[in-house]
């Protein structure tokens, strides 16, 4: 299926339906980007837009998703606005993922030298 059939069928589907396209069309990559950048500012579509984005971001092409997503940002319907603050967020730790524990090492033996014994003694502070 072409990218085009795709975005044409994600639009005309029901928003439970729609979902579905998702992966299809993100793996398009920055084409997809472009796809669905039109409607980022459409009620019905920008959620699923940003999701699609979104998956665009953490597979590949992050700096062109973040780019994107921070400029819809402000023109985004008001209820995807945190949509799009999460998929910023994700998008994020998907390019920086975190530094793995290290691994310990081989214990090592340690010479150290016995402790003096001193004939001194101490003298009380009063």
């Amino acid at each position: 299926m072409e990218l085009a059939e795709l975005l044409e069928n994600a639009r005309s589907a029901t928003p439970e339906r729609r979902i579905e396209s998702r992966d299809k069309i993100a793996a398009y990559g920055p084409l997809a980007i472009e796809g669905v950048k039109p409607w980022l500012v459409d009620e019905t579509l920008a959620a699923f837009a940003v999701r699609v984005i979104e998956q665009v971001g953490t597979h590949g092409e992050p700096e062109l998703a973040t780019k994107v997503l921070r400029a819809a940002r402000p023109k985004v319907p008001a209820g995807v606005t945190d949509d799009v603050v999460w998929s910023l967020q994700r998008i994020k730790v998907a390019a920086h993922p975190a530094v793995p524990a290290t691994v310990a090492a081989e214990p090592v033996t340690v010479r150290r030298e016995p402790a003096r014994s001193t004939t001194a003694t101490r003298r009380r502070t009063r």
